[in-house]
């Protein structure tokens, strides 16, 4: 067994490499990705003291998944040889029983793959329950926290504020930020809104454009809105290497 401690974004292993280990997460977390039609679908994020890479070597097949590092981590990795020895020949049963549960997984994933593939589920406001706004980015997580801040209040905007002070949140429905001297992020750049029956993102007319799960929206373009989903939305507020970059979960009522 030995340490291995990749970087954020750091591939751990690609879908059809050889299963030639198991993993361990010690500190950190990771994302379970699938190839799709559209390019890589996340299916799950697995985080400390979870166990991955298990199914390849137990089934003697390829990977059926990639793993990238959802932050920095450390990962115990346990070679495929040690990891079978815990499966002693005088138990015939253990290692041919995990094998069939292995396949059920298998087949629930590819599955659930196919269900993504449909499209994820526009975020209606009748179903809405939690809604937070989340740092992805160093930057923003030093002036928001982890956590992000919940949004109660629609609409709301979010914007620069002029000079350094810390980020400050004005009657439960604008969030301003401290820019510096970053152009990315507009007085009044993005605001979360209600739009027949759903829930939405508009670019207020920024100077740089917000991004929504890839899609560009701005006054210069066709687009100035993009509706939101269950799960995790991606917001950029600028260009493509903003650190103006957010996380917006949006969950259903319920499950908060």
């Amino acid at each position: 067994m030995k340490t291995l401690t990749p970087a954020k974004d750091a591939m751990i292993y690609r879908q059809g490499d050889p299963a030639d280990a198991v993993f361990i997460i010690k500190e950190g977390a990771v994302e379970v990705l699938r190839d799709g039609i559209e390019g890589p679908i996340v299916l799950a994020r697995l985080e400390r003291g979870e166990i991955f890479g298990e199914t390849g070597v137990i089934m003697n097949e390829p990977r059926s998944t990639s793993m990238r590092a959802a932050e920095d981590c450390s990962l115990l990795r346990i070679e495929r040889s040690e990891f079978l020895e815990v499966f002693p020949d005088d138990n015939p049963l253990g290692l041919p029983l995990l094998r069939m549960l292995c396949e059920r997984l298998s087949h629930a994933d590819r599955q659930m793959v196919h269900s993504r593939r449909k499209g994820p589920e526009k975020a209606e406001l009748k179903l809405v329950g939690l809604v937070r706004l989340q740092p992805a980015s160093e930057f923003l997580e030093r002036q928001l926290g982890k956590d992000g801040i919940r949004i109660r209040d629609l609409p709301f905007l979010v914007g620069a504020k002029s000079g350094r002070l810390p980020a400050n949140i004005e009657k439960n429905r604008v969030l301003k930020l401290p820019v510096g001297k970053d152009p990315s992020l507009s007085p009044e750049h993005f605001a979360v809104e209600r739009r027949e029956g759903y829930l939405i993102v508009r670019d207020l007319g920024s100077r740089l454009g917000t991004r929504v799960n890839g899609r560009s929206l701005s006054r210069y373009g066709d687009e100035a809105t993009a509706t939101l989903h269950f799960g995790l939305n991606e917001i950029v507020a600028g260009a493509a290497d903003s650190p103006f970059r957010f996380r917006l979960l949006v969950e259903k009522a319920g499950q908060d």
